[in-house]
């Protein structure tokens, strides 16, 4: 049986050793590099953007307004490498930094308008490279694996609390 179709055996004891094709970090890694691997050269080329800079950027325009800290957290990025990615993408025009109203020591992070058009322009080309991978997948078999990895993210956000 080769290492996709293995299936994960739940009753396992938890000391058991995982083979490395069959470890959710190495599964989910290979996966988003491979993305990341097609589709970074374009990102570089078209708009200048760097793999963290889009990271940062996508998080931004999802939860615009967001603060440096709250950013680095939902990006699981050093605060050091997010804040040179702020930096470089405020330079390009693509972010700006605003006061927060409530504790004015905080910026506010949010897209410019032509970081919204980059923004949605990035967002449509890995949701074609998603529903490409997507194609021919049962919907409910899709479903099934979104509920799994929203599991999976709830607990190892768990993880890095306990961590902490």
């Amino acid at each position: 049986m080769d290492a996709v179709s293995r299936p994960y055996n739940p009753g396992m004891p938890k000391a058991a050793r995982v083979p490395l094709e069959n470890r959710i970090s190495y599964r989910c890694l290979s996966v988003a590099a491979r993305i990341t691997r097609q589709l970074s050269p374009r990102w570089k080329a078209e708009f200048g953007l760097t793999v963290i800079g889009w990271r940062v950027m996508a998080v931004i325009g999802r939860f615009e307004p967001i603060s440096a800290t709250q950013l680095a957290a939902r990006t699981s990025t050093d605060a050091f490498f997010v804040a040179r990615a702020i930096d470089k993408l405020v330079e390009q025009g693509y972010v700006r930094k605003g006061v927060d109203l409530e504790d004015r020591r905080r910026l506010r992070l949010s897209l410019t308008p032509a970081g919204k058009k980059v923004h949605r322009q990035v967002e449509d080309m890995i949701n074609q490279l998603e529903a490409e991978l997507l194609a021919g997948i049962p919907a409910a078999e899709a479903a099934i694996f979104f509920r799994v990895m929203s599991v999976l993210e709830d607990r190892a956000a768990a993880l890095s609390v306990t961590a902490s």
